[in-house]
């Protein structure tokens, strides 16, 4: 189906706040295109879940007039990384060379995190090495919120999948 004449439906999933009031929302509503009963394609990045990306397939159910996401029920193979950069033009050129090594990345005005989404086809190495070799952990920092990508190490997706906001289910 082209996604230009998909009907897009709004996908509502529940997040835990921490003990710090992290993530600043109790929900996150990401755009799905229906595949089949109560089965959505997501459309666009997430913020503040972890272990979702775009093009992931999400098991909902209806709640009034609202769609709740339940599970992941097919994994598109996009990554999902989400990186802190406090000044602006930091967080502009950060943006202007992840692009260049293949990433799409989306910011919301007025916050100074941002989602870089990492299809299956790009380097995930080439994007992890240029984020680790700017970090500083203070200004700038990255985390990963939905790991994908082959091989990444088998550590570093454990610890990933254990954040995950939904079961993948088989």
């Amino acid at each position: 189906m082209d996604n230009s004449t998909a009907q897009f439906h709004k996908i509502i999933f529940k997040l835990t706040v921490d003990a710090d009031g992290y993530p600043p929302v109790e929900y996150e509503s990401l755009w799905g295109i229906q595949r089949g009963a109560g089965v959505y394609e997501l459309d666009n990045t997430p913020y503040y879940l972890y272990g979702v990306s775009k093009g992931d397939w999400v098991l909902t159910r209806a709640d009034a007039h609202e769609l709740i996401a339940t599970g992941v029920v097919r994994q598109s193979g996009h990554s999902t990384l989400r990186v802190f950069a406090e000044r602006e033009s930091e967080r502009a050129s950060i943006m202007q060379h992840l692009r260049s090594l293949g990433a799409r990345c989306m910011l919301t005005r007025g916050l100074s995190l941002f989602t870089v989404d990492i299809a299956p086809e790009v380097s995930f190495c080439a994007i992890d090495q240029y984020l680790s070799s700017i970090t500083d952990d203070q200004h700038i920092a990255y985390e990963d919120a939905c790991l994908q990508h082959g091989a990444i190490e088998p550590a570093r997706m454990s610890e990933c999948l254990s954040l995950a906001s939904l079961e993948v289910q088989a």
